[in-house]
């Protein structure tokens, strides 16, 4: 991706540029760009000592991040100080897990002059702890034109279990009503508009976001790129397609005629949408975790799945990250919410050969009944 982009730019086309990139690409940096973050510090256990370190810390628990990793690796809930002391001690002594970090920084440095560098790329951020008892993650997705302008595309409501394995992803959003629609594209206007003038450019992006119960938004990430497992989300619910427009978009800048989130704002919606993740916290064989002749009865009625991991394919220990391996993504439609959480609840009821551990419940969505 980053020598796509480098090339783009080379080419003379209207790109995001490596400075704009590298802000999107490392959490502390994309942090710095909003106006009022909750609290949040760089850590770098190479320049600071652990009791360095421990100082800087303003709550207890908080979360720990490796500032370029994806996919829940390297991400920790820290209670303690010497649990803190123990993932840092565990990160010193992984030289492979440095070694790609670095050659990572590399990349997504190289292209940026050394004396426009910004003065802090850590390896990690401590930041605060969201309660994700009270609320709720969304994932908006956007783009800029090549002039600069913002156009809001799309909202998807996205749900975990309580240890935050992730459970599906819905649109449109199930909690998040269209009459707020206005305080999203606020907080999105300001945070984009920065990253704007960094020379972010004629690409879609996806940023996933808390809002809170005092109608707060916060930051959790932000992904320069569209969130292409959302497209059958938007065919199903609106009848749009993200591939097209995002292709449009690179092409000449070319706008859709409407989008996803001014048919949301106008209560045009064709049905409810839910993508049911299938993910597990437990190594083994996949054969023996799921039951694939469900598998096979879902995609005869005419379900879309998604086979992220084969039948065959072994889980090691080193395999699991905070969020689960995703085995399978399933696309549920309805015509109201209360049907697509009924055939989700029916699902990860059936298609577990044995009941996975630490879910806390069989499916967050049952509290939304």
């Amino acid at each position: 991706r980053v020598a796509i982009t480098a090339g783009n730019v080379g080419l003379g086309n209207k790109s995001i540029s490596p400075m704009a990139f590298l802000y999107c690409m490392n959490k502390y940096l994309m942090r710095k760009v909003e106006s009022k973050p909750k609290w949040f510090d760089y850590v770098d256990p190479d320049i600071e000592s652990d009791d360095e370190i421990i100082s800087k810390i303003k709550e207890w628990p908080f979360m720990l991040k490796n500032t370029s990793l994806s996919l829940g690796r390297g991400i920790f809930r820290i209670k303690t100080p010497d649990q803190l002391r123990q993932v840092l001690k565990e990160f010193k002594e992984d030289k492979k897990l440095r070694e790609e970090i670095d050659y990572l920084n590399h990349c997504l440095k190289r292209d940026i002059p050394q004396g426009e560098l910004p003065p802090v790329v850590p390896p990690f951020i401590a930041e605060h702890l969201v309660d994700i008892n009270t609320c709720i993650e969304y994932c908006y997705e956007g783009y800029i034109t090549p002039d600069g302008k913002i156009v809001h595309y799309a909202l998807t409501e996205e749900v975990y279990f309580k240890n935050h394995q992730a459970l599906g992803y819905i649109t449109p959003p199930f909690n998040y009503p269209a009459s707020k629609a206005k305080l999203i594209e606020d907080w999105v206007d300001d945070y984009m508009g920065r990253l704007s003038e960094l020379g972010y450019r004629n690409q879609f992006f996806n940023i996933e976001l808390w809002h809170t119960p005092s109608d707060e938004i916060i930051l959790t990430e932000i992904n320069p790129r569209a969130a292409h497992s959302y497209h059958y989300n938007y065919l199903y619910s609106f009848g749009t397609s993200l591939f097209e427009d995002n292709i449009a978009l690179a092409h000449d800048g070319t706008e859709p005629p409407v989008t996803p989130w001014q048919m949301w704002k106008e209560g045009n919606v064709k049905q409810n949408t839910l993508i049911a993740l299938i993910t597990t916290i437990n190594p083994g064989k996949v054969s023996e975790i799921l039951d694939y002749d469900y598998v096979k009865q879902l995609e005869s009625e005419g379900i879309l799945v998604r086979h992220c991991k084969q039948a065959g394919d072994e889980l090691k220990d080193g395999d699991i990250t905070a969020a689960g391996v995703m085995l399978l993504q399933i696309w549920v439609t309805g015509a109201d919410p209360q049907q697509c959480i009924n055939k989700e609840i029916e699902i990860r009821s059936k298609i577990y050969k044995k009941k996975e551990k630490s879910t806390d419940c069989d499916s967050a969505l049952i509290p939304l009944l």
